[in-house]
């Protein structure tokens, strides 16, 4: 790897070997064979084009280093701390998942004469609001849903009082420590908001289905491309997990809501007034990943036809108030949604060689490999010096692979203004069995059926002569390694069976327990594991007849100086395991106290925030 003093080098090198490729590549569209060629050959080079485009962006974004500069509350002179209001947005949200962010909230380590917490609900829930008045936090609700979540938020805004506001989506629980991390950046004046990522504790599609030991598939966007951003002062605000100082909100006229995705017009429009934004990378809200393909591509269409709503009403690139770097953030953001578009051209192109042996590149075997391979290798490298670990080229192909079909659509539905009903995804799927997601990965059985077709008639040309053994060759690999990738959207698709709305957490502290069976006998054990549906419990002795445990026994429990009433659900060896039992408001605080300090991400990538110290006027990184 390319050491962080080389890295302006290798950019630079890797500059030059591009544009000599890409303008070599004008002179090798096929003019003279045809219409069709002619078009196919255009079609591919705009493709590799837009990905050209993209890796620029990504050359740019990365080369510069995020630095943030600690700040805590007290950084507030005099102690004069902002008040915050904590927004929690629901639609028709389980309440199971519901009250796990409720409870989570009350926990936050903040003044409480400083602190309010409000659901905002937009399924206008009569439970919902019985459950708010249980837990003691406020109830928003508004007669209709127009202006979807950013109507929603719109509204609270006429309802809170707060210097600031905290947006939590329904299952996105945060930290203690979630305030106390973020608030202390306001005492810039010149702050709007501060976005930490979305981070999962529980496993995504790949990770799941797949049975691999991978990053997060948002890892790359939520960790990394985030931090680059934040390099330009433009983070991208994600709809959640964010605190935003109300009145510079409200200057801008509150959430935009020409678009299904508000998030990423308000913090833009924010920037473009001047405002500074900040990421803070820990892991200080951790949610639920989609865990089935159908609910990853609701929500990925939602994603991409939200972003471009937002692109089509206010282009960055036109955009007075945004820096360079800011319009270069927001304009690659468009690209990235695109290069769907360029993905099925990639995949489209070999095929309908081996089917027609119709010309695409007009050149011999000699001189497409003489220019093209430096160019693979150096996009190669600079991908490899510049990226984190937590996106492989290999990984990046299967995900664009899976995504592709689907956004494509999506693209061209925003394209068209074809008005499609909003659909919030769905993060409590229990399925009892496997299932195959026929209809998500459609595209990918054509394309895997089609690559198999192309394969044979290729090789009866290349038989008979009447194909280029070369260009065989080539387009074989080109078209086997989109077929690898259909493959691997195949096996995510096959959805293993999902028996817990709950996730259990892993208790990383050493939590005694008691446990006081039916002739309310002692028994010590260690806390393993803990959901808000029950616990699992390491106990100090083998499991006897001596020790009269049951299944289905009613027993109590001690954790943490509260008596829990449990049921037993599971015994082996040493090992029990326990469900509550009327677990009250209180309980269910002491339940996600545990629960928060020690929820992680499925997968630990090890990245950190670095800070800066700034003490008697020397900086250090933390």
């Amino acid at each position: 790897m390319v050491a962080d003093t080389g890295r302006p080098s290798a950019s630079a090198v890797n500059t030059f070997i591009s544009l000599v490729y890409i303008l070599w590549r004008i002179t090798v569209i096929p003019i003279h064979h045809g219409l069709i060629s002619f078009i196919l050959g255009v079609t591919l080079y705009l493709a590799e084009l837009l990905g050209l485009v993209a890796f620029f962006n990504f050359q740019y974004l990365f080369a510069k280093k995020y630095k943030l500069e600690l700040k805590t509350l007290d950084n507030f002179k005099n102690g004069n701390i902002p008040s915050v209001d904590v927004l929690i947005c629901t639609y028709n949200e389980p309440l199971s998942l519901l009250e796990k962010t409720i409870a989570a909230s009350t926990n936050l380590i903040y003044p409480k004469d400083k602190l309010n917490i409000y659901v905002c609900d937009d399924g206008r829930r009569i439970e919902l609001k019985q459950l708010c008045n249980k837990y003691r936090v406020n109830y928003i609700t508004r007669e209709d849903n127009e202006g979807a979540k950013a109507g929603n938020i719109n509204n609270a805004l006429t309802h809170i009082k707060g210097d600031l506001f905290a947006v939590l989506d329904a299952d996105m629980i945060p930290k203690k420590e979630f305030l106390q991390k973020t608030v202390g950046y306001f005492s810039d004046d010149n702050m709007a908001f501060v976005q930490t990522p979305q981070v999962y504790y529980n496993q995504d599609i790949y990770q799941y289905n797949l049975g691999r030991n991978i990053p997060n598939e948002q890892d790359f966007f939520m960790r990394d491309i985030q931090e680059a951003r934040a390099s330009r002062d433009a983070v991208l605000h994600v709809g959640t997990n964010a605190i935003f100082r109300k009145k510079y909100v409200e200057e801008i006229g509150g959430y935009p809501t020409c678009s299904i995705t508000e998030d990423m017009a308000v913090g833009m429009l924010l920037q473009e007034k001047g405002y500074s934004s900040a990421l803070i990378n820990e892991e200080l809200v951790l949610g639920l990943s989609a865990n089935t393909f159908t609910e990853l591509v609701k929500q990925r269409d939602r994603w991409c036809r939200g972003n471009l709503q937002v692109l089509k009403h206010f282009n960055p690139l036109f955009s007075k108030g945004l820096s360079f770097g800011q319009k270069i953030a927001y304009f690659d953001g468009a690209v990235y949604w695109f290069s769907n578009l360029q993905k099925i051209i990639y995949i489209v192109c070999p095929l309908i060689y081996l089917l027609t042996s119709k010309l695409i590149i007009n050149a011999t075997i000699y001189s497409l490999l003489s220019v093209y391979i430096p160019f693979l290798v150096g996009q190669h490298l600079i991908f490899k010096t510049f990226s984190p670990k937590s996106r492989s080229v290999k990984w990046a192909h299967y995900y664009d692979t899976a995504m592709a079909p689907h956004l494509t659509l999506s693209i061209i539905k925003e394209i068209l203004c074809l008005n499609i009903k909003f659909n919030v995804t769905s993060k409590e799927v229990v399925l009892d069995k496997k299932n195959f997601q026929f209809r998500v990965v459609f595209p990918h059985i054509i394309l895997a059926i089609v690559s198999i077709i192309a394969w044979v008639v290729s090789t009866k040309l290349v038989l008979e002569n009447n194909m280029h053994f070369g260009a065989y060759l080539i387009n074989m690999g080109w078209s086997i390694f989109n077929f690898i990738g259909a493959l691997i959207s195949l096996k995510a698709a096959y959805q293993k069976p999902i028996f817990r709305i709950s996730e259990r957490i892993s208790i990383n502290e050493d939590i005694t327990v008691k446990l006081y069976n039916k002739q309310n006998n002692l028994i010590i054990g260690k806390l393993l594991d803990i959901s808000e549906k029950g616990i699992g419990i390491l106990l100090n002795e083998k499991i006897t007849e001596d020790l009269n445990l049951h299944i289905k026994d009613k027993i109590q429990v001690n954790l943490l100086n509260n008596d829990f009433d449990c049921s037993i659900s599971r015994l082996n060896n040493k090992i029990i395991g326990l469900q509550f039992k009327n677990i009250t408001p209180d309980k269910m605080k002491v339940i996600m106290s545990i629960f928060t300090e020690n929820m992680q991400p499925h997968y630990d990538n090890k990245k950190i925030q670095n800070y800066i110290i700034t003490d008697n006027k020397e900086s250090i990184c933390a």
